[in-house]
């Protein structure tokens, strides 16, 4: 009579590396080696058994004293039971619990040093989110401490105007005037500077534009692009990745066309609104993808887009204003 399956070595060993893989995935790399090692002294009946990785034990079980890696196991992986089975079979059985034993050590490797690297990313994050306080402190120590006497300044210089120290004088009136000036300009720019920042925005679109769109080539052909650029900054408002992507959208489309290009950059009639506007001489039609993204785009920045029509020729971008940039700074944003 043949043996059931149930008393196949090979299938009881498939079982045991089975329930080990389980327990392995529920409970850990850690878990799944002392299970291993439990299993290997059950299916071989062995007093005690022990895992080693070289000369180091990984996991052991039994009650007798553990077992030394004979020379030949000393610098490789090997799973050792004590006394040691005699058998071909138990052998047999060993060298797989070993070989699936050394997968399992060197995903627990893997493990500690993921667990260590999250370690040291959450120190990493705690020391970020100590120094983002620190420096927040810092900014409102200072905004305090320059707006307080900005705001005294303003303060006598407005009681000066209206009079309250007496007449004033042509020259004095023009003194106190540009004082005045330089007060508010002074008092945007700490607004700017040192405000509760949500979004950085663009200080100046104009070398943006001058990267975009002068820089740009196909084909090895630099771009025939005029441009006509305010004397100031031209500061956005909204996130700088998206004015950064639109921009470029943009100078690709175009130096695609192939075509000369003319760029101007104006105020809106709108008040607190850029226009971009972009002329295309005798080239290709937009792709509608491509118009849909900057549509796109031009919505996420709260401005908009106007396509070429045959009334006006011109692809026209609005794009918000950011006022708080001093106009004191337009000679210094060239």
């Amino acid at each position: 009579m043949g043996r059931r399956v149930g008393d196949n070595p090979d299938a009881r060993v498939e079982r045991v590396l089975a329930a080990v893989a389980e327990r392995a995935l529920r409970c850990g790399t850690r878990a799944g080696l002392d299970a291993l090692v439990r299993e290997a002294l059950r299916l071989t009946g062995a007093s005690g058994a022990a895992l080693y990785d070289g000369r180091t034990c990984v996991a052991r079980a039994g009650r007798a004293a553990p077992a030394r890696p004979c020379a030949t196991t000393a610098r490789r992986q090997a799973l050792v039971v004590w006394p040691e089975p005699l058998g071909a079979t138990d052998q047999e059985m060993l060298a797989r619990l070993a070989h699936f034993g050394g997968s399992l050590m060197a995903a627990h490797a893997r493990e500690v040093d993921a667990g260590a690297r999250q370690a040291r990313l959450l120190e990493a994050k705690q020391r970020l989110e100590r120094a983002v306080s620190h420096a927040e402190q810092r900014r409102s120590r200072a905004s305090h401490d320059l707006r307080t006497p900005l705001m005294v300044m303003k303060g006598y210089v407005d009681m000066m105007v209206k009079g309250t120290a007496g007449p004033l004088t042509p020259a004095m009136q023009r003194y106190l005037d540009r004082m005045q000036r330089v007060a508010n300009d002074q008092g945007a720019l700490i607004e700017r500077r040192l405000a509760k920042v949500v979004d950085e925005g663009v200080e100046d679109l104009r070398p943006l534009l001058r990267s975009a769109f002068l820089s740009s080539a196909r084909g090895g052909r630099t771009a025939d692009v005029t441009m006509t650029l305010p004397d100031r900054p031209v500061a956005l408002k909204g996130p700088r990745a998206s004015v950064d992507l639109l921009v470029r959208t943009l100078a690709r489309a175009v130096a695609a066309s192939g075509a000369e290009v003319t760029v101007r950059v104006e105020p809106a009639e709108d008040l607190g609104m850029w226009r971009l506007r972009v002329d295309v001489r005798g080239g290709r039609a937009l792709p509608e993808k491509t118009a849909a993204v900057l549509r796109h785009l031009a919505q996420r920045l709260r401005g908009g887009l106007a396509l070429p029509t045959e009334d006006e020729g011109s692809l026209v971008v609005h794009l918000p204003a950011d006022d708080t940039v001093p106009a004191s700074l337009a000679a210094h944003g060239g």
